[in-house]
């Protein structure tokens, strides 16, 4: 074979096969790092879950929260403040004062943001439910049963808390939880008024046997009507708060731009 058959043969090969080593090295990477996150995400999870166990977060919904984000937040401003303070004193104290100051630092940072976080997600959940409680009433008339219908409300809805909720809720009972005990796991971790009456009526009706579909177009029904109630409520509140802030900021703003013309005249007129 002649040099430039070589060429003609080898370089195409030689060229692709570079592209599928870059591809795999790449793919192989992605993975790592996914891998990575999701260690990473599962075990701030379980810190989660732990500091809630020993009542170290005990502001409501904190069990809905995905603390990966939180979590991160807070060890970047505990190595900033470890940095800040172990840079002005390098001794032995000054590595125990900064490790005291990150470690409250970040706690604080943590404790702040997942806080936010978890209202947040309670009010998701307080969002979503009656659209979830009424596909679930349409997929048990349709014939499904409850864990199927379950399952399938939690991938119809929008992603957030209350999705997240329902899908843990169907992956206990296929692990062989009794359905009883989910259902009351699944109350103490979503501290809702409504939810806890949506997980009633499902309880009821897998013990009962009775049919669940019209009762819960009710609930779904009054819940409407009870975020409406609250719309406005919210919506009256909002004319009384912006009484402080117009009269404290605007109207004097107005009052000066108006008689400022007029005042400006006066001192004129003194002056002169």
């Amino acid at each position: 074979m002649r040099a430039q058959d070589f060429f003609l043969i080898g370089a195409p090969m030689l060229i692709g096969g570079s592209f599928l080593a870059a591809f795999l090295l790449r793919t192989w990477k992605k993975r790592s790092i996914a891998r990575s996150i999701q260690a990473y995400r599962s075990a701030h999870d379980l810190l989660t879950e732990w500091l809630v166990g020993k009542r170290l977060l005990r502001f409501p919904g904190a069990c809905l929260v995905s603390s990966l984000r939180h979590w991160a937040i807070a060890e970047l401003f505990s190595l900033l403040g470890f940095l800040a303070v172990v840079s002005g004193n390098r001794s032995a104290s000054g590595l125990a004062q900064a490790t005291a100051a990150a470690a409250l630092l970040g706690f604080g940072v943590a404790w702040i943001s997942l806080r936010g976080a978890a209202r947040e997600a309670l009010r998701s959940v307080q969002r979503d439910l009656p659209v979830a409680c009424f596909l679930f009433s349409l997929l048990l008339e349709s014939g499904m049963g409850a864990s199927s219908a379950l399952q399938e409300t939690s991938g119809s809805i929008p992603e957030g808390a209350l999705a997240r909720e329902l899908s843990e809720l169907v992956r206990s009972r296929s692990l062989g939880v009794h359905r009883g005990e989910s259902i009351e796991r699944s109350r103490r971790r979503v501290p809702v008024e409504d939810y806890r009456l949506f997980l009633n009526h499902v309880l009821q009706g897998e013990r009962l046997g009775i049919g669940l579909s019209r009762s819960l177009r009710e609930l779904s029904a009054k819940m409407l009507e009870s975020q409406g109630h609250r719309a406005e409520t919210i919506a009256q509140q909002a004319a009384v708060k912006m009484l402080f802030p117009l009269v404290v900021f605007i109207f004097p703003a107005v009052f000066l731009i108006i008689l400022s013309p007029v005042i400006l005249g006066l001192w004129d007129r003194l002056a002169g």
